[in-house]
C-alpha cells in the first residue's frame, strides 16, 4: 500500500468519481514544515478520517483545504477547480467547503439565526425550509423545532456542535471537514454526531479529524495516518487496521505513538 491511493479506485463503486485531490502540498510556517509534500485523493462520497499524534499537521491540512491556512504550496482541486483560482477567492469557496471546529462556535443569536447566517437574499426566500432540512441533517430538529427563536447560546455543548454542523450544512457545501467534531462531548451527543455523519456521507464526501481510532473504525470509509506533516499511510479502513503496511502505523494502532 502506498502513502498515496486513489481511494476512488479502492471503492465498492469503482465509477465513483474523486471530489478532492491534493497533490504535493507542503506548508512552512516561520521556517518550520508543518506539511511535507502531502498527496491524497478522496472520492465523492463517504468519510475519511485523518488520524496521527497531536502536531502531526491534521488541522493545518484542514485549514488549506478550507482557505483559512494560505500561503502553501503544492495544488489542492475540488471537483477539478484548483482552490487557488476559485472563482470569487477565497470567501466564497469557504462556501463550498465547509469547517467544524472542536470547540462549537455560535453566534449571540436565535438557533434560526445561526442556520441561516450564511444564506444568500435569494436563498432567504425559502429560509424556513433550509431551516429545517439543515437541521433534521445535523440530527436537532427534533429537540429545538419549538424554540428557534431561542439564544443559540442556551442549547447544550453537544447541541451547539450539531448547529454549527446545521450552520455549514445550509449553504449545501461540496465537502464538510471536522476538527475532532465529538473529542469533548458525551456519548449521547457522539452517537448523534457519527449518525448525522454517516447519513450525510451517503451524499457527500466528509474529513474528519480524530484521535479516537474506535470512532474510525465504526464510521470511516477510507483512512489517511499522518505524523509529523507527512503522510505516512493510507488506504481503506478495514485493510488499515486488519494489515497497516508501515511499521510507524502498526506502532500507533498498538500503542498511539509512533517513531517517524
Amino acid at each position: 500500500m502506498s502513502s498515496s491511493v486513489d481511494f476512488s479506485e479502492m471503492s465498492d463503486d469503482v465509477s465513483q468519481p474523486t471530489s478532492l485531490v491534493i497533490e504535493g502540498l507542503s506548508l512552512n510556517v516561520n521556517g518550520v514544515d508543518i506539511l511535507r509534500d502531502i498527496s491524497a485523493v478522496l472520492p465523492k462520497r463517504g468519510i475519511t478520517t485523518l488520524i496521527g499524534p497531536s502536531g502531526a499537521g491534521k488541522s493545518s491540512l484542514l485549514r488549506c483545504i478550507n482557505g483559512l491556512q494560505q500561503g502553501w504550496q503544492g495544488r489542492i482541486l475540488l471537483d477539478n477547480q484548483d482552490l487557488q483560482e476559485w472563482p470569487g477567492g477565497w470567501d466564497q469557496l469557504r462556501r463550498h467547503v465547509g469547517l467544524i471546529a472542536q470547540k462549537p462556535c455560535v453566534f449571540p443569536v436565535s438557533i434560526r439565526d445561526n442556520v441561516t447566517f450564511g444564506l444568500t437574499q435569494q436563498q432567504r426566500r425559502h429560509g424556513d425550509l433550509v431551516v429545517e432540512q439543515s437541521l433534521h441533517q445535523a440530527a436537532l430538529w427534533d429537540e429545538v423545532k419549538d424554540r428557534l427563536n431561542s439564544p443559540a447560546v442556551t442549547l447544550s455543548l453537544g447541541q451547539q456542535q450539531r448547529l454549527c454542523i446545521a450552520r455549514a450544512l445550509a449553504v449545501a457545501p461540496q465537502l464538510l471537514l471536522l476538527d475532532e467534531p465529538t473529542a469533548s462531548l458525551d456519548p449521547g451527543s457522539k452517537q448523534l454526531i457519527e449518525e448525522s455523519m454517516l447519513l450525510l456521507a451517503q451524499q457527500m464526501p466528509i474529513l474528519s479529524v480524530t484521535h479516537d481510532l474506535e470512532q474510525s473504525k465504526r464510521i470511516g470509509n477510507y483512512i489517511i495516518f499522518m505524523c509529523e506533516g507527512k503522510l505516512i499511510e493510507s488506504g481503506e479502513m478495514k485493510s488499515f487496521f486488519r494489515q497497516p503496511q508501515r511499521l510507524e502505523s502498526k506502532e500507533f494502532i498498538r500503542w498511539s505513538v509512533c517513531d517517524c
